[in-house]
């Protein structure tokens, strides 16, 4: 039984559905987040939202929505939904949906008429591509699929309008077409794993706004490019994939892909195994190392909150190798800020004066999973010149006594003490931070 299910008397209502929002990530710093129904709220939802390194630290909207339409007896039927000015609904697909589930990967039940159509959702592990299977599960005649991809191209926090700038060139690729839209940005592979047809329509919808956005007071009105559709024709039975990516892919290999990645996936059936998804879902890895993101889709990696969550994360989960994976790369990140004064360009706020009592807080949890040798003889040594960097005074952030204690004082996100002009959380042990570290003869006692 799926734990995350609503049905029809919920999706149609607007007020209660578009506040109800799905996250899915690549745990490589891409994600797809919108709402249950498939209207973007906010700037920074999008169906391909991935980090661009050669142009900032920040995610970028590759690919906004993908707009799908049943075509029956010559009647189209748009499933997409949109706000634009004034507050207008169109094209008002949630109408036909029948059931949202979310047991394994988000599902759409869809029916019009006669037809029944599952679309489910898949971001592939630590690779910038989405896939979207459909299904169509009943139809009494034939039936023709059309997709509409809306194009943005732009940092996540920002908005696009009509431009002249923006390129309407393609390229054929296999089953499908790529594009890019501005310099700088990786081309877009939009490929179906059976042989559609691309009709070239460029338009520009203008004045699509983000309700959310209005709702904050901040700019919330932008337009979208759509270089054209792709048709399919589908009889009852029938199951096409649609992928989007920043690489071209072997569409023959698109249904392995997808059952694949699916089998990876923990069933949501109980809050349990909800909260086990959530905690992965933040997990980054990439060619500098291993991270957890401080949450999507506003933040990075913020090395106060990363210590913060990584027992939660992991170890709660019993996946010590990932706990041990990340403290590793954050203890690279520790050695060389304290040897040379770089920040890690990943693992923002190390610099912070709490920072480092985090971490050994963190280390102390896992001593509690492990058991106190194991965790000396895996961090001890970082514990130990964490403690001796406060103590002789080489922290830049904890120079001045007074301002340690107006630091220690003034911690937002939890009661702190101060122990000789060292602020640490008030459930944190500086014993345990002498045991961990082999029995230095210095500590914050």
């Amino acid at each position: 039984m799926s734990y995350l299910k609503f049905d029809k008397n919920l999706l149609i209502n607007l007020e209660q559905s578009l506040r109800l929002e799905v996250l899915r990530t690549n745990q490589s710093g891409a994600y797809h987040c919108t709402t249950i129904v498939g209207a973007n709220t906010r700037k920074q939802h999008g169906l391909l939202v991935i980090p661009v390194p050669e142009i900032d630290d920040n995610s970028h909207v590759l690919l906004s929505s993908l707009d799908e339409t049943v075509i029956q007896h010559g009647a189209p039927f748009n499933l997409g939904l949109h706000r634009y000015s004034g507050g207008v609904y169109s094209p008002n697909g949630h109408k036909y949906i029948r059931e949202y589930d979310c047991e394994r990967v988000p599902t759409h039940t869809f029916r019009v008429g006669g037809v029944i159509l599952k679309r489910e959702k898949i971001f592939i592990t630590n690779e910038n591509r989405i896939l979207i299977r459909y299904t169509l599960v009943d139809a009494h005649s034939k039936t023709t699929l059309q997709f509409r991809p809306f194009l943005a191209f732009r940092n996540a926090n920002d908005l696009c309008v009509e431009n002249q700038v923006a390129s309407r060139d393609y390229k054929e690729v296999s089953n499908g077409i790529s594009t890019c839209m501005y310099d700088g940005y990786p081309e877009l592979f939009m490929q179906v794993n059976h042989k559609p047809k691309f009709v070239f329509d460029p338009h520009w919808y203008k004045g699509i706004e983000y309700i959310k956005d209005l709702e904050r007071g901040i700019p919330y009105t932008e337009d979208l490019y759509v270089p054209g559709y792709f048709e399919v024709d589908m009889k009852k039975g029938d199951t096409i994939i649609f992928s989007a990516g920043v690489s071209e892919v072997n569409t023959r290999q698109l249904t392995k892909m997808y059952e694949d990645e699916i089998k990876t996936r923990t069933p949501r059936t109980s809050f349990y195994n909800c909260l086990k998804n959530s905690a992965k879902q933040f997990y980054m890895t990439n060619a500098d190392g291993h991270y957890l993101f401080a949450g999507y889709p506003w933040f990075k990696v913020r090395a106060r909150d990363e210590f913060i969550a990584l027992p939660g994360c992991t170890l709660s989960n019993h996946h010590r190798p990932d706990f041990e994976a990340i403290m590793d790369t954050a203890k690279e990140a520790f050695t060389r800020w304290m040897e040379t004064g770089e920040p890690d360009k990943h693992l923002q706020g190390i610099d912070l004066p709490d920072v480092p009592l985090w971490a050994a807080w963190a280390i102390q949890r896992y001593s509690h999973d492990t058991d106190v040798p194991t965790a000396r003889e895996r961090y001890g040594e970082l514990v130990a010149q964490l403690i001796d960097f406060i103590i002789d005074g080489k922290h830049p952030n904890l120079q001045d006594p007074q301002r340690r204690q107006r630091l220690g004082a003034h911690r937002w996100h939890t009661p702190t003490y101060v122990v000789d002009g060292f602020c640490a959380p008030r459930w944190h042990s500086a014993h345990s931070s002498h045991r961990l570290s082999g029995g230095i003869q210095r500590a914050v006692v």
